[in-house]
C-alpha cells in the first residue's frame, strides 16, 4: 500500500476517534443514570470541540494536499453531502456549547433540553460521516461519467492523474444520493459503527454496571464490520482474516473492556483511544489503497485490480514530498498540541469546577 495513502488514514481515523468519544458522550448524558460518569461525560463533551474542529480542518488540508489533482472532480459528487456535514456539525456544536452556558448558569432544565436535542442531530452527523465513507470505498451512489472500459484503459496506461491534471473541471463523477444513502453496504456498517460506539463508550468511562451491554455491542459491531466487509468490500475482509495482527485486535477489544470496567488502569481513556486509533488504521491498511471498490471491482478485475488505485490519483511527487513534512508538523500540533491544551484547560478546568461544586454542598 502506498504509504501517503496510509499517511491519509491518520488525520481521518484521528478525526473519527475523537467524534467517537464526543457522540457517544452526547448521546449516552441523558440516558446515564449513574451521575459520577455524567458529570464525567459532560466534562469531557466540553473539551473535544476544540479537538474535533481542528482535527476536521487538518483532514481537509491533509485531502488538498495529498490528492489534489481530484478536489474538483470529488467535490462535483460530493459537494452536498459535505455541505449538509458541515452544517450538522455547526449545529451539533452550537447545542453542546448553549448546553454547557445553561449548566454553567446553573439552568439544569435548559441544559438537558439542550443535550436531548442534540441527540438526534449527532446521529445525523455520524450517518452522514458513514455514508461519505462508505460511497468512497464501495462508490455506491457515486456514478462515473465516462465508461468504467475507458477507465480501465485510462488506469492501466497510468493517465488518469496527467487528464486530471490538464483538465481539473472534467465531469468524471456525478452524485446520486439515493443510492447513496439507501444501499445495504451503508446501513449495515453504520449500525456496526452506532454498537462500536456504545462499546467505546462504556470503555471509555469505564462504566462497569453496563459491561455486558458494551460486550453484547462490541460483538454485534465485530459481526456487522465483518458481514458488510465480506459481501461489499472483499479486499478489506480478506485481507483482515488472513492478517494476525486483526485477531489479536480483535481479542484485544473484549480483554480491554473487562480491564476497563472491572480494574483501576491509568490512563484508561488514553488506551481506549489508542485501541480504537489502532483499528482504524489497520482497516485503513487493509483497503490496500482502493476506492470506488463494488462498483468498479468487476470491470478492472481484467487489470488485477479490485478497485481505483488511490496512488493513481495523488499529487505529483515533488510536491506529496514537501507536503508531507509540512503535514506531519501539523499533525503534532494538532493531534498532540491542540489535544493537551484541551484537555489541560478545558477538561481539567471542567473537573475542578464540578469538584468544587461537589465541596460546596
Amino acid at each position: 500500500m502506498d504509504m501517503y495513502t496510509l499517511f491519509f488514514f491518520i488525520p481521518l481515523v484521528w478525526f473519527t476517534t475523537m467524534f467517537m468519544i464526543e457522540a457517544g458522550s452526547v448521546v449516552m448524558i441523558p440516558l446515564c443514570r449513574y451521575e459520577n460518569y455524567r458529570q464525567e461525560m459532560l466534562s469531557v463533551t466540553g473539551a473535544m470541540w476544540a479537538i474535533i474542529a481542528t482535527s476536521l480542518v487538518y483532514l481537509v488540508v491533509s485531502l488538498d494536499t495529498i490528492y489534489a489533482p481530484i478536489m474538483v472532480a470529488t467535490g462535483q459528487a460530493l459537494y452536498g453531502l459535505l455541505l449538509s456535514l458541515i452544517i450538522l456539525l455547526a449545529l451539533h456544536h452550537f447545542l453542546i456549547g448553549t448546553a454547557e452556558g445553561a449548566g454553567s448558569l446553573g439552568e439544569h432544565d435548559r441544559e438537558k433540553l439542550y443535550l436531548t436535542i442534540a441527540v438526534p442531530i449527532v446521529l445525523l452527523v455520524a450517518l452522514f460521516g458513514v455514508t461519505l465513507f462508505t460511497s468512497v470505498f464501495s462508490g455506491y451512489g457515486i456514478g462515473l461519467s465516462i465508461p468504467l472500459t475507458t477507465l480501465a484503459t485510462v488506469l492501466e496506461k497510468n493517465e488518469l492523474t496527467a487528464v486530471l491534471h490538464q483538465n481539473p473541471w472534467i465531469g468524471v463523477f456525478y452524485p446520486n444520493y439515493v443510492q447513496m444513502f439507501f444501499n445495504p453496504f451503508n446501513w449495515v456498517f453504520f449500525i456496526g459503527v452506532v454498537f462500536y460506539v456504545v462499546y467505546f463508550t462504556v470503555a471509555f468511562y469505564g462504566i462497569r454496571e453496563r459491561f455486558l451491554v458494551g460486550a453484547l455491542a462490541l460483538t454485534l459491531a465485530h459481526a456487522l464490520f465483518l458481514a458488510s466487509t465480506y459481501v461489499w468490500l472483499p479486499t478489506v475482509f480478506n485481507s483482515a482474516i488472513g492478517n494476525a495482527g486483526f485477531w489479536l485486535f480483535f481479542i484485544l477489544t473484549y480483554v480491554w473492556l473487562y480491564l476497563a470496567t472491572f480494574k483501576n488502569i491509568p490512563f484508561r481513556q488514553m488506551w481506549t483511544v489508542l485501541l480504537t486509533f489502532t483499528g482504524g488504521m489497520m482497516f485503513g491498511a487493509f483497503t490496500g489503497g482502493y476506492i470506488l471498490v463494488d462498483t468498479t471491482g468487476p470491470t478492472l478485475k481484467a487489470l488485477g485490480l479490485p478497485g481505483v488505485p488511490a496512488v493513481l490519483l495523488e499529487t505529483n511527487p515533488v510536491t506529496l514530498a514537501a507536503g508531507a513534512v509540512v503535514l506531519g508538523m501539523a499533525g503534532i500540533l494538532v493531534m498532540g498540541g491542540v489535544t493537551a491544551v484541551s484537555y489541560k484547560i478545558l477538561y481539567k478546568r471542567a473537573v475542578s469546577a464540578q469538584k468544587q461544586k461537589v465541596v460546596a454542598k
